[in-house]
């Protein structure tokens, strides 16, 4: 595949470039790509060879401001004594996509990883080196080589908003120093407005394109008309972005398998995409989680087939159609795969991978002990050990510790940190493999779909900087489970905290997966067990399940009071 990449940008510099990405059209569409959602992923230049998609979003950098990049079985080399991936077959898809008229962005992180500013300088800092990294400037370490991208997405779903409307404003002075071509920012938050990572960031940023992810949420595809909210988002871009004519567009997920909720087949999606063109002169098209799954299911040429007959424009993209089926091969390996399945399983997963694979190596491996720092290992392995997660780094393990209360299983090829939901939590597992996932919430389908089911995440009452958030959960019958995530903003807090809370009236709390719960009307005490914590935390993160009485509301998070040693 590498000579065949190699040929495709050969071909497009001798074939002429096709009418470039305008944003100011309402029928776009954008996918992601890198993280093989379906598990067949092809090649970045295959999906460019006909006109399906106008922007593709790689993703994702899943650290920042020290550099983490994962594209799954995209790119799995490294510069030579670094851990920074080095993508030529990237490199050149991209260049071959983007002489085909399509835009190709980066997206900065996604459901896990370890990012976020610490304030306006740094993020300042970081706005230099992407520039130099991934765009006209230099470096002696670029990813995409000589390739020089169309913008950067930012799909923020943890840390603090620290620094983002500093990066983006830096970013943007350097776009103009280049003339020669257009460059984008864009964004993917989630449908509930305003958007709990990014809302700030929204509204003091200049943005060019908001991708919503109207899936895995109560304001989800699945909910329209009722509840799907498409109209916030056109009121935020007429009367809160700073740049007024700035688009959106409706995120749908490209299968049944790709989001917990919000999949609607393509006749639907049509008919949903047609009304809001009909109503909203933000709307920019539609963006699809992922590019293979949205191939791999056909939802994709039902996209193109909708937005080329009602939308403003019509783009070439160029080329013959490429066959949507399950077949794909490797950009780095020569042998060709068919996923038997696109399947992904039923409860949350976060991913920690920071490798990435080959289709060629195994899909899995029977372990013969857990994963033990040092031990050797091969290739990019992954593996689990109870609250542990190994990843194979220069031919030994790497150990690190799954968030407290979570733990560490195999979902595939990837190592992930998750509630146990009744799974064991001494698994013991080995496999070689990576992929991210995205947006895989805790809430499944039909079961948020009330306006007191929305998180509203907020500083909590503390002795020290701290943010608050409750998610709901599964409800049964009269049965709730709900997420409380607690955060610190600044520094760590000890293993000996405590949280309190009200309930809402006719709720029962029976257990917490994290300490000891004691409850005096609808007045709730969560204390922590100090000997089975970490001395110093940044975040706890555990469940709660109970019962309800008439409907089931979420705690205020403005009763949340916060305290630790």
């Amino acid at each position: 595949m590498r000579l065949l990449t190699s040929l495709l940008a050969v071909f497009a510099a001798t074939a002429g470039s096709s009418a470039a990405f305008d944003v100011s059209c309402n029928s776009n569409y954008a996918s992601y790509y890198g993280q093989n959602s379906a598990r067949n992923q092809q090649s970045l230049g295959e999906y460019c060879k006909d006109a399906t998609e106008d922007l593709i979003v790689l993703a994702f950098m899943n650290g920042f401001p020290n550099i983490i990049l994962n594209f799954a079985n995209a790119c799995e080399t490294t510069f030579e004594g670094s851990t920074l991936l080095h993508c030529p077959n990237i490199a050149s898809d991209i260049k071959y996509c983007q002489s085909k008229g399509k835009a190709v962005i980066l997206s900065m992180g996604g459901a896990s990883g370890a990012y976020g500013f610490s304030g306006d300088s740094d993020a300042i800092a970081f706005a230099d080196t992407a520039w130099n990294m991934f765009f006209k400037g230099k470096s002696d370490k670029r990813p995409f080589d000589d390739a020089v991208l169309d913008g950067i997405d930012l799909d923020i779903e943890g840390g603090s908003g620290a620094g983002y409307p500093a990066f983006i404003n830096q970013l943007r002075s350097h776009y103009a120093s280049d003339p020669s071509k257009k460059y984008y920012i864009a964004a993917a938050p989630q449908c509930p407005y305003p958007d709990s990572y990014l809302g700030t960031t929204l509204n003091s940023a200049w943005f060019d394109m908001v991708y919503v992810q109207f899936y895995n949420n109560f304001c989800g595809l699945n909910a329209y008309p009722t509840w799907f909210n498409f109209a916030d988002w056109d009121n935020w871009a007429k009367t809160k972005s700073l740049n007024k004519d700035v688009k959106v567009y409706i995120g749908a997920p490209g299968s049944p398998s790709a989001a917990s909720s919000g999949y609607v087949d393509g006749a639907t999606l049509t008919s949903i995409y047609n009304d809001v063109r009909s109503k909203y002169s933000s709307l920019g098209g539609i963006m699809t989680w992922d590019v293979s799954q949205a191939r791999t299911s056909g939802i994709a040429k039902s996209i193109r087939a909708a937005l080329d007959a009602g939308g403003t424009c019509k783009h070439d993209g160029g080329g013959s159609t490429t066959s949507s089926t399950s077949t794909s091969t490797s950009t780095t390996a020569s042998t060709t795969t068919t996923s038997s399945s696109t399947s992904t399983p039923p409860y949350s997963t976060t991913s920690i991978s920071t490798s990435t694979t080959s289709t060629s190596e195994p899909t899995s491996t029977t372990p013969a002990s857990c994963p033990v720092s040092g031990a050797p290992c091969s290739g990019n392995q992954q593996g689990c050990n109870g609250q542990k997660f190994a990843i194979c780094a220069g031919g030994s393990w790497y150990i690190g510790s799954c968030a407290p209360g979570t733990y560490c299983y195999m979902g595939g090829n990837t190592a992930m940190c998750d509630w146990s939901n009744g799974r064991p939590t001494d698994t013991c597992a080995v496999s070689g493999g990576a992929s991210l996932s995205k947006r895989l919430d805790f809430n499944k389908v039909s079961l948020i779909t009330r306006p007191n089911l929305r998180p509203k995440p907020m500083s909590a009452k503390s002795n020290r900087p701290t943010r608050v958030e409750f998610v709901a959960g599964d409800i049964t019958d009269n049965k709730y489970s709900t997420v409380v995530k607690i955060q610190t903003n600044k520094n760590a807090f000890t293993g000996d905290w405590s949280f309190s809370f009200t309930l809402p009236e006719g709720q029962t709390v029976e257990s917490t997966s994290r300490g000891a719960a004691s409850i005096n009307n609808n007045a709730v005490t969560i204390k922590s067990d100090p000997s089975s914590e970490d001395a110093n935390n940044m975040a706890a993160i555990f469940k709660i399940v109970g019962t309800f009485k008439g409907t089931y509301a979420l705690p205020e998070t403005n009763s949340a009071v916060f305290s630790s040693t």
